[in-house]
């Protein structure tokens, strides 16, 4: 059977091409439960462009090498800066948009798949998604957030960065990608709610640009997994609401 069609050899086979490469993806967190259902398309790509936030040891890079045979892998990393034949390592630091965004312009590529495997601090995972998702992503494109374990921390540090946040608390980047789940339904609601929507997405760090190109919003353990819309999905937000009088409350 097509591994498109066949869930559980999808997964063994991109366990198992983690676990040879040593990456945590695999070995530790278990995202080959959620990744291949939303990337296996992805596969059947000719020029396809991968943008990884997150260097480290170079084990995400040889998974991702490995899976997407058709693939030119670009990485962002604050510490590291190297060139393959598949493969460029661009040294950038994710809490700066402007290092991001220089590194951005040496993509050469049409980018399909970004995964956010860098500082895992909520603040930078919403800055780069409100930057990359947009602009950056192809349409019917994946963007992972991996490592959103932080936005439950109520105190530490990680790579240098404190962590204040805890369960329900609004700058996480999972309240942060809760709205966004809320703004793919934005034509149910209500003007005055979705006024307040757009507000509290801005307090978030969600540009109004980025959460109109989403198509879905997956949250699985440790990581939220997002999908670009196309052109065929917008005129599904375009169409007049068949029960817009409901969306009404007195004032």
């Amino acid at each position: 059977m097509d591994p498109v069609n066949n869930p559980e050899s999808a997964r063994a086979r991109f366990k198992a091409l983690g676990d040879n490469a040593g990456t945590d993806k695999t070995t530790y967190h278990g995202y080959h439960r959620f990744y291949p259902p939303h990337l296996e398309h992805l596969r059947q790509i000719e020029d396809l462009g991968i943008l990884e936030i997150g260097y480290g040891e170079g084990k995400s890079l040889t998974l991702w090498l490995e899976y997407f045979p058709n693939a030119f892998v670009y990485c962002i990393d604050r510490d590291v800066e190297s060139q393959g034949e598949r493969h460029r390592v661009i040294k950038a630091d994710q809490a700066d948009p402007d290092s991001v965004d220089r590194a951005c312009k040496l993509i050469q590529h049409p980018i399909h798949l970004i995964i956010d495997d860098g500082s895992h601090l909520p603040s930078h995972q919403t800055t780069s998604f409100s930057m990359l998702f947009p602009s950056l992503l192809q349409a019917n494109g994946i963007y992972i957030v991996e490592d959103i374990e932080t936005s439950y921390w109520l105190t530490g540090e990680l790579y240098g960065n404190q962590t204040r946040y805890g369960l329900s608390c609004p700058w996480s980047a999972i309240e942060a990608f809760k709205l966004i789940a809320d703004y793919t339904n934005r034509q149910c609601l209500a003007g005055c709610d979705l006024s307040l929507l757009e507000y509290r997405m801005a307090l978030a760090g969600i540009t109004l640009e980025a959460a109109s190109s989403v198509s879905s919003v997956s949250f699985s353990q440790n990581c939220i997994i997002v999908s670009k819309s196309t052109a065929s999905d917008a005129t599904y937000w375009q169409r007049p609401y068949l029960y817009e009088p409901f969306t009404h409350r007195d004032p």
